[in-house]
C-alpha cells in the first residue's frame, strides 16, 4: 500500500480507495479479513485512528462488515456494483484526459486517434 503524505487527499481516504480497488479487482476476496487495524497502522506508520477511519468508511460504503472481536470482513460484491464502480473510474479518467487534451491544444480527432491506438494495444 502506498501512502502519499503530501497528496492533498487524507490518508484514511487513500487507504480506503486502495482497499476498494483491491476488493473490486478480486485481490481481496469475499469473506477475507482485512489486516488488523493495529497491524496496518504499525506497517504504515500511521495512527490507529486514521486506519479505523478508513475501515469505517469502507463499512459505510458496504465493502466490508465489522465483526466484533475479529476485525473487518470483505462483503460479497454485487457484480453490477463492481461494474458501476469501474465505469465511474473510467469516466473520471476520461474526463481528466479530455481536460488535459484541451489544455494542450489537442483536437478531438487527435484524442480519438490516441484512444484507438491504446485500445488496440
Amino acid at each position: 500500500m502506498i501512502i502519499l503524505q503530501n497528496s492533498g487527499e487524507p490518508i484514511y481516504q487513500q487507504i480506503a480507495e486502495q482497499m476498494k480497488a483491491d476488493i473490486l479487482s478480486g485481490k481481496l476476496k469475499e469473506n477475507q479479513y482485512l489486516p488488523s487495524i493495529r497491524g496496518l497502522a504499525k506497517d504504515l506508520k500511521i495512527s490507529v485512528i486514521t486506519t479505523m477511519k478508513a475501515y469505517d468508511l469502507l463499512a459505510e460504503e458496504g465493502f466490508v462488515t465489522a465483526i466484533q472481536g475479529k476485525g473487518y470482513l470483505v462483503n460479497p460484491q454485487d457484480t453490477e456494483m463492481i461494474k458501476e464502480q469501474h465505469l465511474r473510474r473510467i469516466e473520471d479518467s476520461l474526463t481528466d484526459a479530455v481536460k488535459a487534451a484541451k489544455l494542450a491544444g489537442i483536437s478531438d480527432k487527435e484524442l480519438k486517434k490516441m484512444l484507438d491506438v491504446m485500445l488496440t494495444q
